[in-house]
């Protein structure tokens, strides 16, 4: 089967028997799991669920295959999630075991952000007639505006143009926090299919939608950006709001892969500005003017540390008996005294 947009695949309304495996990838992590999410919904409430990583299968190359096979004790219905690590070739095997065999019930809805157009499992599935891939990229803000008011609709709720360009704006370009927070506001509102109900931007405000994101964005700004005398106030800000330390380092991570894969098109020779504005870069529109600057100020082996460092910051963390508090805060004030000198 071809490629197809993630766009189709959040329209359907049931799995396709079909297609025994669903690979979603591409630079928008949000919208990758926001599909993959809405696919294992249309399996039913009751159906079971089974989990697996890439490096399972590297293991185990008929591990797949058994397992989309096999039927499931317990309830009527069986879905496997499927979480892939790096290009996807630790599991290439597998999933060829799998859109070969003679038989498979249960549907695999795979995802790997870093599994690209042109690797081996994108073309592997390109060629199967049980298998369809659909590549992610950051929409755009009208995009993102129909996007809500579709959700909402489904949810019986009345969206009009300003509320949803409201929500986006809250939301940061994170389609799975954008649902969630349709869901809250339809609870809200006691909406259903038979009860419609209209959306205030009162209504978003009295929820609260996204506060938190936008907490952490501006966190990950301060820091990268070098901004020494706003990151106390930032950090103590954060945390009275309930915003986890490991929530912020996480977010960093993710912004330093970031960084380091546009960065990998600066140093070939693209201007950052071009880089981040372009499509393909997986960057929000709020963010870009930031993230430009970041890509002016970390170049690839300042990257390469923050990751290491921001990886022994989460380990820290999350281990008993340590400081983990006191070592982030000092990565992150170190982080933004990089920046400064780096500017």
């Amino acid at each position: 089967m071809k490629s197809v947009k993630p766009a189709e695949l959040d329209r359907q309304s049931r799995l396709d028997p079909a297609v025994r495996l669903t690979l979603l990838t591409g630079p928008d992590e949000a919208t990758m799991h926001a599909v993959a999410a809405r696919l294992i919904g249309l399996a039913g409430p009751e159906a079971e669920r089974l989990d697996l990583a890439s490096p399972q299968l590297a293991q185990d190359g008929a591990l797949l295959a058994a397992e989309a096979a096999s039927l499931s004790l317990f309830a009527s219905a069986r879905v496997i999630r499927l979480e892939i690590a790096g290009s996807g070739d630790d599991c290439l095997a597998a999933v060829e075991a799998l859109l070969s065999a003679d038989t498979a019930v249960n549907p695999v809805i795979a995802t790997g952000a870093s599994v690209t157009a042109r690797s081996k499992l994108v073309k592997l599935i390109e060629g199967s007639n049980h298998a369809v891939a659909a590549i992610c990229y950051q929409p755009d803000r009208r995009a993102l505006v129909g996007i809500a008011m579709a959700a909402a609709e489904e949810q019986g709720l009345r969206l009009a143009n300003a509320e949803a360009q409201l929500l986006v704006d809250l939301i940061s370009g994170d389609q799975a926090l954008m649902r969630r927070e349709i869901e809250k506001i339809a609870l809200y509102l006691d909406a259903a299919a038979d009860r419609q109900r209209q959306v205030t931007a009162a209504d978003i405000a009295a929820l609260g939608a996204a506060t938190h994101e936008e907490d952490v964005s501006a966190c990950l700004n301060v820091a990268l950006g070098g901004k020494v005398q706003e990151l106390p106030e930032m950090l103590a800000r954060a945390a009275a709001i309930g915003v986890a330390e490991i929530r912020i380092i996480r977010a960093l991570a993710i912004r330093a892969m970031q960084l380091a894969r546009l960065r990998a098109e600066v140093d070939a020779g693209a201007h950052p500005a071009t880089v981040v504005s372009a499509r393909s870069s997986g960057v929000f529109w709020k963010e870009q003017s930031a993230v430009t600057a970041q890509l002016h100020i970390w170049d690839s082996v300042r990257v390469a540390r923050l990751m290491s460092r921001l990886l022994d910051c989460e380990r820290a963390l999350k281990a008993s008996g340590t400081a983990g508090a006191v070592l982030f805060r000092k990565l992150m004030t170190d982080i933004a005294h990089q920046a400064a000198r780096a500017r």
